[in-house]
């Protein structure tokens, strides 16, 4: 605020601090006082300063001093890790480089978009931590890029899912799902005879398949008789509570004589797809989907992966290829996210 005085403008400034609050008054006058003016002016410039370096000791403080309460109890929950035998199987430790990367700077960078589109500017280096990510995520797996595309932006299971359903059948397409007390999942469409309970049911049209209640192995003839009355758009081969190997030829023929997408979830056994010690999805599923925490001990996220290229040609030699990839990016973003994690895709 500035007043005028005779022969003089005085200028009131207010500066705060978490010590100190005053009012500081500094005068610009029309008469010879340089003495007063600079011992002024520099006293503002002192405490600006001070007030700067003191919030940047703030940024750098350690959790421990800035949050003691959060220290404590995050210090308490590593203890209790540590001392426990871990059971549940959906849970893992990740590694200390995976902590490094997700407390990282790439936690402060937005990158709406993908490789070479973006939204904002400054994504060069986000740009080739994300096709490094999807290179390697391909690897793992064995395989061939000219056959398989991935997108690696999708927050963690649930969204991944739900993201192929609505980039693939779109509202009201139809699911089957291994039923949830079976063994299921809850993204796969889950609902009771009274409520729908998975948005997946709410979005979608969901017939859940079950168990030969005899074996207690998934009952693929009459998932077969009901996907042929159902009529699916997209067949599940996935669980989150099935100690037995999936079938994924046998998925793949019931999705073949029924005209269903096959989308294999494979986000608890992923590690050991990849160590090559349970079937593999791959060879007969058009989409896999997987979270990245798992048995993969990476950060909570997920992978949705995709066929692309030449698909059939037909009767008549024309060439049809997979649509899979531009509608399933699309749909994660801008559909459903915004801006990707980049410190979890690191």
């Amino acid at each position: 605020m500035y007043t005028f005085a005779k022969n003089a403008l005085t200028k009131q400034v207010a500066t705060h601090s978490s010590h100190n609050k005053h009012t500081q008054l500094v005068q610009f006058s029309s008469r010879p006082n340089l003495k007063k003016h600079s011992l002024l002016f520099r006293r503002q410039q002192n405490f600006v300063s001070t007030s700067i370096t003191m919030a940047h000791n703030k940024l750098n403080q350690p959790l421990a001093d800035f949050d003691p309460e959060m220290a404590e109890l995050i210090q308490r929950e590593k203890q209790r890790q540590k001392r426990g035998l871990e059971l549940i199987a959906s849970e893992n430790f990740t590694s200390r480089a995976v902590l490094d990367t997700l407390g990282s700077c790439l936690s402060n960078k937005y990158s709406e978009g993908y490789p070479g589109q973006r939204y904002y500017g400054g994504n060069e280096l986000i740009d080739k931590i994300e096709l490094l990510t999807q290179k390697r995520a391909l690897e793992v797996f064995g395989l061939d890029a000219a056959k398989w595309g991935v997108n690696v932006q999708a927050l963690s299971g649930c969204p991944a899912n739900f993201a192929v359903y609505t980039a693939l059948i779109g509202p009201h397409g139809r699911i089957m799902g291994l039923n949830l007390p079976e063994g299921g999942h809850l993204s796969h469409g889950f609902y009771t005879p009274t409520k729908k309970i998975s948005a997946t049911s709410i979005y979608f049209e969901s017939m859940p398949y079950g168990l030969d209640q005899e074996t207690g192995l998934i009952d693929y003839q009459r998932l077969h008789e009901n996907a042929k009355l159902f009529r699916p758009n997209m067949i599940i081969s996935g669980t989150s509570c099935y100690s037995r190997h999936l079938d994924y030829k046998k998925f793949r023929q019931i999705c073949d004589d029924t005209g269903a997408i096959m989308l294999s979830d494979m986000a608890h056994i992923s590690g050991l797809v990849a160590a090559k010690c349970v079937p593999d999805p791959f060879e007969y599923s058009d989409i896999v989907t997987t979270t990245t925490h798992k048995s993969l001990r990476g950060p909570r996220a997920a992978l949705i992966f995709f066929r692309k290229g030449l698909k059939q040609v037909d009767k008549n030699g024309k060439e049809i290829f997979y649509d899979y990839e531009k509608k399933i990016n699309e749909a994660v973003f801008p559909g459903l996210q915004g801006g990707p994690h980049n410190n979890a895709i690191g």
